[in-house]
């Protein structure tokens, strides 16, 4: 029996969600299985299940870091301690891109090119949020499995390379009207042309992840994919969770928070880019969103977000008794709420920034052109019907004059802050926040949180550490490339 292609182990844990007949397949655990029991669509449940559980695994923690989100307690990640990620690396490691690898094998040799395509856009996927938070990470050697138990960690540059060459022979592939893709897709249900559109969608993202490599070259690869992607809400890159295989920020944070296990709960950068405090409002008392996306107790009368380093709802700092939470029904963390890897509101952000720094605009400049302001609009709509906003609050807060600026007025603080609420639970969020090295004219109220982390005092935290089951097992490998925390990944040039 032909052993299945792995990093680092030999056999993978297997998957142990209830009811996965219903989520995920036909219940055949490929990490049990050989290569001739198989077919793609055996693999393309997990594939996907693994990249989202990743996702979820790094928000947890860059969140922190961008002051999306704060902990209950000081001396933790929101203080900027390091944190490994070492949930996420499995989840990529371990089990995502070792199951997309034997997919992709499989498609291969039954000319499958649906199967391919999806298979390399999941690559893709994996590899933007492994490099984006480690920096150098393992690629070209991150699937021989027997064949090298200890891999080199590829220079993030040349992981980019790779990212972009698997999102252009992605386009290829889905482009040729593969019709064996069905339910097995748990994204799109087999519709090749909206795995076509995410491919797009990523080359655009990582396009403009590069802003301080090339700026030039990064707007001008944004504006020339955006135009080939999502075109609504209803391309979404997202996988739905249901009652029997819950939302992991359900599972992970509602749940424990609920039975006295805290772990984290909202930021005050967040809610006071919201409620007003930052953006100050004309017409309207705070964003629609906020009691769609968090929730306060009963005796609660206002949303308040904990400042980092600071405790948190236990208010150990005295200058803050946060209220604003995840709850059980809230858009991101309801028990059947999706993980979003990708949305319509996001590339029309990407779109709005493009077009602004086209424009010849700064972190201090005012006005853009007409393009710039509508994507800015449209981005901030689509969130909003996303999210479940009314009609009625939707149009007062696009006429507000706080927001309804005016070509003209438009800055890239207003295009950041509503990125910034648009992508909440998404690492994308520290992305932005190094690409402009959290610059306060960008990012107003930004500062270093409360009791920061003594060993970079002053400094920014920039990166996650490697996890020490990396530093045990591939131990020579990773010292040639480890760096402290505060170090910028190779597009991050502060």
């Amino acid at each position: 029996m032909k052993t299945l292609t792995r990093y680092t182990l030999v056999c993978a844990t297997a998957l142990s969600l209830t009811g996965c007949d219903e989520f995920l397949g036909d219940n055949i655990d490929p990490n049990k299985s050989g290569l001739e029991e198989l077919a793609p669509q055996d693999l393309m449940p997990t594939s996907i299940y693994y990249t989202s559980s990743a996702h979820y695994n790094i928000a947890l923690g860059m969140c922190q870091y961008s002051q999306q989100l704060a902990t209950y307690f000081q001396q933790n990640t929101d203080a900027q301690e390091e944190t490994q990620l070492a949930g996420g690396w499995s989840n990529i490691y371990l089990q995502a891109l070792p199951d997309i690898q034997t997919m992709l094998e499989l498609a291969e040799s039954q000319n499958l090119t649906g199967y391919q395509g999806i298979a390399k856009v999941l690559q893709a996927t994996n590899l933007g949020l492994a490099t984006d938070n480690w920096g150098d990470v393992p690629a070209s050697q991150a699937t021989l499995g027997e064949g090298d138990f200890s891999p080199a960690l590829d220079a993030q540059e040349a992981v980019y390379e790779q990212i972009n060459t698997l999102l252009d022979e992605a386009i290829v592939l889905l482009g040729q009207n593969d019709s064996s893709v069905g339910s097995d897709d748990l994204i799109y249900g087999g519709d090749l042309s909206k795995w076509l559109k995410t491919a797009y969608f990523l080359k655009a993202k990582y396009s403009l992840h590069l802003t301080e490599v090339d700026q030039d070259s990064a707007v001008s690869g944004a504006l020339s994919a955006l135009s080939s992607s999502f075109t609504s809400n209803e391309d979404d890159y997202e996988l739905e969770y249901n009652t029997r295989n819950f939302n992991p920020w359900y599972a992970g944070v509602v749940l424990p928070n609920n039975t006295g296990n805290f772990s984290v709960l909202l930021n005050d950068q967040l809610i006071s880019a919201m409620d007003g405090t930052q953006f100050p409002f004309a017409t309207i008392d705070e964003d629609p969103r906020i009691p769609l996306i968090s929730s306060i107790g009963s005796s609660d009368t206002d949303y308040l977000g904990a400042i980092s380093g600071t405790g948190g709802a236990y208010q150990v700092d005295p200058r803050i008794a946060a209220t604003a939470d995840l709850g059980a029904e809230d858009f991101y963390s309801a028990q059947t709420a999706p993980i979003i890897l990708g949305s319509y509101s996001e590339l029309k952000f990407i779109e709005a920034e493009a077009r602004f720094l086209q424009n010849g605009g700064t972190p201090t400049s005012t006005g853009s052109t007409t393009a710039a302001y509508n994507a800015y609009l449209a981005g901030i709509a689509a969130n909003m019907d996303k999210v479940g906003v009314s009609a009625a609050d939707k149009t007062a807060y696009l006429a507000d004059a706080s927001v309804a600026v005016g070509a003209s007025n438009l800055t890239l603080a207003l295009i950041m802050r509503e990125k910034f609420i648009a992508t909440f639970l998404n690492p994308e969020s520290f992305v932005d926040l190094r690409r402009y090295d959290f610059s306060t004219a960008v990012f107003p109220g930004l500062s270093l949180p409360v009791d920061q982390n003594p060993d970079i005092a002053g400094r920014w935290v920039r990166r996650a550490q490697y996890p020490s089951s990396e530093q045990t097992r591939n131990g020579d490998e990773v010292a040639k490339v480890m760096q402290t925390i505060d170090t910028g990944v190779w597009w991050d040039r502060d």
